[in-house]
């Protein structure tokens, strides 16, 4: 390995290591919480060193969006590549979007329900992959489709943002996923 790939992979695991930290902040004491000194001081490293790789603390947290939404991609990449039925694959990319919020939670949060970050590649990639998805399910035209998908991400968004807020104790969310399920099979059969 050259002195610059070695360089360029240390360069990238700092750049991984002060966003993780930016997390388990976030995780334990919530986004307000996570500044580039606590941050600084959780990866042991000065400030000036984090602001080598962020200009600021929004520059940092839309990477961690960035992050976030590259996770999801990924996901729903395989996702496609192994179920071929369109609408066995809306569920399961419901599912991605679900269990994603329950075991990111503060990222979900961040992702979602933060000032929007403007769309990158990742973004667009993910929601190029629904597009195709719901025009086999649809067979409609570009803008219905985009209104179902619209409605599709709503219907989810909304459930798991509810959950993420509700109590857990209540009779009708014990069976959260289930009922998750039931939902989008429901809305994706009435297309």
């Amino acid at each position: 390995m050259s002195h610059i790939e070695r360089r360029q992979r240390e360069k990238e695991e700092t750049r991984s290591k002060i966003l993780d930290a930016a997390r388990e902040i976030a995780a334990k004491e919530g986004w307000q919480a996570v500044t580039i000194r606590r941050i600084a001081d959780k990866v042991e490293y000065t400030p000036p060193i984090v602001y080598e790789y962020f200009d600021n603390k929004e520059d940092l947290l839309k990477g961690l969006v960035y992050s976030g939404f590259e996770i999801i991609r990924k996901q729903f990449t395989e996702a496609s590549q192994t179920e071929s039925d369109p609408k066995r694959l809306m569920t399961k990319i419901s599912l991605i979007f679900l269990d994603f919020a329950l075991e990111h939670k503060e990222l979900f949060q961040l992702m979602f329900h933060l000032e929007r970050t403007a769309p990158n590649e990742t973004m667009r990639s993910i929601m190029e992959l629904m597009k195709s998805t719901m025009t086999k399910i649809s067979g409609k035209d570009e803008k219905t489709v985009w209104e179902l998908i619209f409605a599709f991400l709503c219907l989810c968004h909304g459930a798991i943002s509810f959950n993420l807020r509700s109590d857990k104790d209540h009779p009708h969310m014990k069976d959260f996923h289930g009922l998750y399920v039931r939902m989008v099979e429901r809305y994706i059969n009435s297309i």
